[in-house]
This record gives structure tokens, sequence and C-alpha cells, in this order.
């Protein structure tokens, strides 16, 4: 009499615990997806204000290297002050155009219209017209 044992190999996954992976990886990929979409936005109005400040450092260097004169446009902080002017601002939520006041020597960012200051707001909720 001979009897044959039959061994089952369980050497893979259940369906189970590949739908609980396949979860759990989804999960984690949506939390970074996320996160990272954040970071874009900060970097975008980041930029922004960062440009801004470079035209209106600019704009003050100007106004020390000719008597107290500020330009009468922007074009003229080129190329010793100001290497590359931006034409437009474009931010997380919104873009426009630079508006410059030379009799208070003042930059806006204005909407996509240049009629009007940025109304539109940032990632943190603040106005880029504030910025």
């Amino acid at each position: 009499m001979v009897i044959h044992s039959e061994k089952k190999n369980n050497r893979g996954f259940t369906l189970i615990e590949m739908l609980v992976v396949v979860s759990v990886l989804g999960i984690l990929v949506s939390i970074a997806g996320h996160h990272h979409t954040m970071v874009l936005r900060k970097a975008k109005d980041a930029a922004v204000m960062l440009e801004l400040s470079s035209v209106r450092n600019a704009i003050h260097q100007f106004a020390l290297d000719n008597m107290g004169r500020f330009p009468q446009t922007l074009e003229e902080l080129k190329p010793v002050h100001l290497k590359n002017l931006p034409a437009r601002w474009q931010g997380s939520s919104a873009s426009g155009c630079y508006h410059y006041d030379p009799i208070e020597a003042r930059v806006d960012l204005y909407d996509a219209s240049g009629n009007e200051l940025a109304g539109e707001s940032d990632h943190s909720g603040k106005k880029y017209a504030d910025y």
C-alpha cells in the first residue's frame, strides 16, 4: 500500500493582501501628489514676490544713481539696474502685468487686462494686489 501525500505550495499572495497593499500605495500617492501641488503653488507665488521685489529695488537703485530722479518707464532700468525685465507675472492662481507709476515710483500687480489691480488671492489667501 502506497500513500501519496500531496503538499500544497503556498508561496503566493492572497487577493486580500494584494488589495491592502494597492490601497496603501494609493493613499500614499494621493498624499504625496497633494503636497507636491502645494509646493508648486507656493513656489510660483514666491517667484512673483521675488520678481516684484527685484523691480522695486532696481527703481530705487536707479534713483540713487541719478540724483533722486526716478525712471519714466521700466525700460530705463535695462541693462544696468535690471537685466531681464519681466513682461508679465504668473502666480499660482492668477497672472497679469506689472504697472509702473513714475510719479510715485510704485510698481503694482495688475490683472491680465491691465486695467485694475489684481484682485485674486494667492495660495495663502493674500491678494496679489497687496504684494
